[in-house]
C-alpha cells in the first residue's frame, strides 16, 4: 500500500496546488515549444518542485499531449510515473554529491534519447554537490545537447553557485497558503473515508508549515495512530506534541514572571514524557499566533524563545537547560521589564535617602544609573551567574548612591534575597567586573515565612546546573 503522499501526487499541472505561477510559465513554454534547457526550481521542502520535474518532462516526452498537459495514459507518461523510463535520471546530490556522478551525467547526455523525445536530468538538493562537481556540471550547462534539459531542484538558491543560477532559468516555489493545504486534505479524506474534524486539519496545515508533502504525510500519521476519529487531542498525541493548555500557561507564567509556575510546567513536561524543544518551539509558534491576533507584548519573548529552540539541540541535559533558560526569562517579567524599577514598596527606612538621592540626581546622572544596572544584568544573563540573574531581577529596589549598590526585596520574595546572600561573593565579583568597586547593601523589608520550599527549590536547581 502506498504512501498517501505518494497516492495522492499530482499527475498533471491541473493537480498542483497552488505555485500558479510555475505552472503558468512552464505551461506556456511547453505550447509555444520554448522550453529552458536548464531551470533550478527553489523553494521549500514539499512545495511541489520534483512533482512539478516529473510532470514538466512528461508533457515533453508525452505521445498525445493536450496543450501542455500530459495525458497520463501513453507509454511514456506511465514509464515516468513509475519511474523506469530510460531517459529520465533522477540523482541525489545529499547523498551522491562527487564529480564522478556529475561526469556519467555529463557522458549520457552526449548519446540521443532512447525511448522518449528528450534526455532529463533532474538533480535533487543540487546545493550539496562539491566545488568539482558544479564545476563539472558547469561545463555541461554552457553547451547542452538540444535534445537534453536539466532541472536542478534546490532548498537553498544561496548555496548554488551564481555561475550555475547564470545559465539556469530560476523558478522560486513558495509556501502554500494554509486554506489551500485543508482544501487537500478534505478531499483526500472524503477519498479515504477518514473522519477528521475541520480545527484538527487546521491544526495538521499548521504544522505542515506550507508543505503539502508534510500536511498529507502528519494525516496519515495521525490517522494510523488514532484509527478513528481525527481531532486536535489525537494531532497532538500522535505527533508528541504538548498540550495547547500547557503552553498557554507557560507563556502566561513568563510573562507574569511566576518562576513558580514556569518552574512546575517544565518538569511537568519532562516528567510526562515530552521533549524539551518541543515545548520551546510550541511556546513560539503560539506567542507568533498572539502577535498576528494583535497581543503585542508577546513581542518580548519571541527572540528569547528562538534562540532557546537553537540551543536547546546542543545541551545533553535538556531539562536542565529548559529550568535555566525558563527562569531567566520570567525573570525578566517579574516587577520589571530588564531592570527591576526603584521601589514599588519602598522600604520605610528608606524613603529619605531616596528623596535626598533625587534631589541630588539629575535626569541624566538617572538615565546613566539605569544603563549601568542593565549592563550588570545583561553580563550576568549571558557571562555571570544565572541564579544571581533571576533573583537580581526580582529586586523591588536597585539603585546606586554614593559608591554603594542597594537591593531591597519586599517580605514576599525571601527566596530571592536568599539566594543572592548565599551568593554574595558571585555578585561582588560581577558588580566588580561591570560596575566597578561598589559596595553592596541586601536588605528584605519585613518577616515571612513564605515560599521556604520554593527557595529550596530554586537553590536545589542552580546546585544541578553547577554540578553538571
Amino acid at each position: 500500500m502506498d504512501a498517501l503522499y505518494r497516492k495522492y501526487r499530482p499527475r498533471k499541472f491541473s493537480e498542483i496546488v497552488g505555485q500558479d505561477h510555475v505552472k503558468k510559465i512552464l505551461m506556456r513554454a511547453i505550447v509555444e515549444g520554448k522550453v529552458s534547457h536548464a531551470y533550478i526550481f527553489a523553494g521549500p521542502r514539499g512545495t511541489g518542485k520534483t512533482t512539478t520535474a516529473r510532470i514538466l518532462v512528461k508533457a515533453l516526452n508525452c505521445e498525445n499531449r493536450e496543450g501542455a498537459e500530459p495525458c497520463g495514459k501513453c507509454y511514456a507518461c506511465r514509464a515516468i510515473d513509475e519511474g523506469t523510463f530510460m531517459d529520465v535520471v533522477e540523482l541525489d546530490a545529499a547523498s551522491n554529491r562527487g564529480i564522478d556522478e556529475i561526469r556519467k551525467i555529463k557522458e549520457g547526455a552526449s548519446f540521443r534519447p532512447i525511448e522518449g523525445k528528450y534526455k532529463a536530468y533532474i538533480i535533487d538538493e543540487v546545493h550539496m554537490l562539491t566545488r568539482e562537481a558544479f564545476n563539472a556540471l558547469l561545463k555541461t550547462l554552457e553547451e547542452p545537447p538540444p535534445h537534453v534539459v536539466f532541472i536542478l531542484a534546490t532548498t537553498n538558491l544561496e548555496k548554488v553557485p551564481p555561475t550555475i543560477i547564470s545559465r539556469c532559468q530560476v523558478l522560486e516555489f513558495r509556501n502554500l497558503p494554509k486554506k489551500l493545504i485543508i482544501k487537500r486534505l478534505k478531499e483526500i479524506c472524503e477519498r479515504e473515508g477518514i473522519e477528521a474534524t475541520d480545527e484538527a486539519l487546521e491544526y495538521i496545515a499548521k504544522k505542515s508549515m506550507g508543505g503539502m508533502r508534510d500536511a498529507i504525510t502528519i494525516l496519515e500519521q495521525v490517522w494510523k495512530f488514532s484509527g478513528k476519529k481525527i481531532d486536535v487531542k489525537s494531532v497532538e498525541e500522535a505527533l508528541g506534541l504538548i498540550d495547547s493548555d500547557v503552553i498557554e500557561k507557560y507563556l502566561d507564567g513568563v510573562l507574569n514572571g511566576d518562576i513558580e509556575k514556569v518552574m512546575d510546567v517544565v518538569n511537568d513536561v519532562y516528567y510526562s514524557g515530552k521533549e524539551m524543544d518541543v515545548l520551546f518551539q510550541e511556546a513560539l509558534d503560539m506567542a507568533l499566533e498572539r502577535i498576528e491576533s494583535g497581543k503585542v507584548e508577546y513581542l518580548n519573548v519571541t527572540q528569547d524563545l528562538l534562540r532557546s529552540v537553537r540551543e536547546i539541540k546542543f545541551f545533553e541535559n535538556k531539562r536542565i537547560y529548559a529550568l535555566a533558560f525558563s527562569l531567566s526569562l520570567a525573570g525578566k517579567f517579574s516587577s520589571v521589564q530588564g531592570v527591576p524599577n526603584n521601589a514599588k514598596e519602598p522600604a520605610e527606612n528608606s524613603e529619605k535617602e531616596e528623596n535626598v538621592s533625587e534631589a541630588k540626581e539629575t535626569p541624566e546622572d538617572s538615565k546613566g544609573i539605569q544603563d549601568d544596572l542593565r549592563k550588570l544584568l545583561e553580563y550576568l544573563k549571558t557571562d555571570g551567574d544565572l541564579a544571581v540573574y533571576v533573583a537580581l531581577s526580582l529586586a523591588d529596589e536597585l539603585r546606586v548612591e554614593n559608591g554603594t549598590l542597594y537591593i531591597v526585596f519586599s517580605k514576599d520574595k525571601e527566596f530571592s534575597y536568599l539566594t543572592l546572600r548565599e551568593r554574595i561573593l558571585e555578585l561582588e565579583e560581577s558588580v566588580r567586573k561591570t560596575l566597578g568597586d561598589l559596595k553592596i547593601e541586601l536588605s528584605m523589608t519585613g518577616e515571612s515565612k513564605r515560599a521556604e520550599e520554593m527557595k529550596k527549590r530554586i537553590l536545589s536547581l542552580f546546585g544541578e546546573i553547577e554540578e553538571g
